[in-house]
């Protein structure tokens, strides 16, 4: 079953240096965990801004479990889909738990108060992510992989069925952005959450996602299971940088620039 149908779809900013969206069609399945992956500029923030009703298209539609989206009630949709955009900031000095309060407001009435049920959600959702130590903290004063996993849990305090994500892991160090990834793979297992997940981390990508979008240029480039669509011609012909593919004791391969200076650093966690 298709949670998201994507028909036909093509979006144009009004000035953004040209850029477009081509004719795209695309499903993702009830529970898939989906990464979009591509170059700057290629459209993957674009469709997931359509995917979660944030642009309008030009052409086409967006179907989420058989209903045109446009069609949903914004809380409605705010109940089934969770958005995570990349870089967000807060001007206001918050805590966490004012952060992940915000995932409530799909249910809670305006200027309603929280019940113990709301709260119960919210601390349940920094367990999840590993981030109910924060509970007690103000939000500016976290390192930046603590922030991604509460802005995450503020995510899962929607109790969505699909969650979107962009690029989560940007200006994490390499042992955040695994942990994010193990995260997000445990909420697909454990919560049936389906994920869309835009990201560059294209090693990460083949390893924790079960199924990649490459996207170029505002087109799909290719798509389907990670070794099919991480090939040394693909990253080649998407990213215009030749890598060598290197497997590790039945490891899902993992690709580096074509440099015989290369240096490779691995650890335990990959």
């Amino acid at each position: 079953m298709f949670l998201f149908e994507i028909q036909n779809l093509s979006f144009r900013y009004p000035s953004h240096c040209g850029f477009e969206l081509h004719p795209t069609t695309l499903s993702v399945e009830k529970g898939g965990l989906v990464g979009l992956l591509g170059p700057n500029g290629a459209g993957k923030s674009t469709l997931l801004k359509l995917m979660v009703g944030l642009a309008r298209p030009q052409q086409g539609r967006v179907l989420l479990e058989g209903r045109p989206l446009q069609d949903l009630p914004v809380r409605e949709r705010a109940r089934k889909i969770a958005y995570v955009p990349q870089g967000l900031h807060f001007t206001f000095p918050l805590t966490v738990m004012e952060i992940v309060g915000m995932g409530r407001h799909p249910y809670v009435g305006r200027f309603q108060p929280f019940t113990a049920e709301d709260r119960a959600v919210c601390e349940r959702a920094l367990s999840l992510c590993d981030a109910l130590d924060f509970k007690g903290r103000s939000y500016g004063e976290l390192s930046g992989g603590e922030r991604q996993r509460v802005l995450l849990a503020s995510a899962l305090a929607q109790t969505p069925r699909v969650l979107l994500l962009d690029e989560p892991t940007l200006s994490l160090d390499l042992s955040h952005q695994i942990l994010l990834f193990e995260i997000v793979r445990k909420l697909h297992r454990e919560e049936g959450l389906t994920v869309v997940v835009a990201t560059h981390e294209l090693n990460l990508a083949g390893r924790f996602l079960d199924r990649l979008v490459l996207m170029k240029e505002g087109r799909v480039f290719a798509q389907g299971a990670p070794q099919k669509v991480l090939t040394p011609g693909n990253i080649g012909a998407v990213l215009g940088v030749a890598v060598d593919k290197l497997s590790h004791k039945g490891d899902f391969p993992y690709f580096v620039p074509k440099n015989k200076n290369a240096v490779i650093l691995r650890n335990d966690n990959g």
